[in-house]
């Protein structure tokens, strides 16, 4: 789906790519950063990002019909696996964002968490690859 000739989920994308390293950064450093500032601005970091996942899903989801219609074995199977990762990873990140809403403002994380979240950042990544692999493996086509 495209707005104004643009394609509305890859300018989406960027919001989660870069508010949940953000949300993550600033939970690494809290204890260093002024006391309740790094927890309340990373809450809603992760709040903003996880929304605008959701909606860069739901249009990532138009695209991917798209990719059905158009038959191509291998652009569809990229687009299904980037689907697939960072389905999970919206899913993580949206159960991180519930758990943090039950306490805010009081937000607390240990190392486990943070290595959770970690490993959901590079899940993201790694999507992510396969999403550009659908688009630049063939530039002259867009979805």
């Amino acid at each position: 789906m495209r707005l104004l000739g643009h394609p509305v989920h890859v300018m989406l994308v960027h919001f989660p790519v870069a508010l949940w390293p953000a949300h993550a950064g600033l939970q690494l450093f809290a204890s260093w950063l002024p006391a309740g500032a790094a927890v309340s601005v990373g809450f809603w970091l992760l709040a903003a990002g996880t929304a605008l996942g959701w909606l860069a899903a739901i249009f990532g989801l138009t695209d991917l019909a798209d990719l059905w219609a158009e038959n191509d074995a291998s652009r569809l199977t990229n687009g299904i696996v980037h689907a697939i990762v960072n389905g999970t990873a919206l899913l993580g990140f949206t159960t991180i964002l519930a758990l943090e809403y039950r306490v805010y403002p009081t937000i607390r994380h240990g190392a486990g968490f943070l290595a959770a979240e970690s490993v959901l950042l590079v899940a993201m990544f790694a999507g992510n690859y396969f999403g550009g692999a659908v688009i630049w493996r063939h530039p002259t086509r867009s979805i």
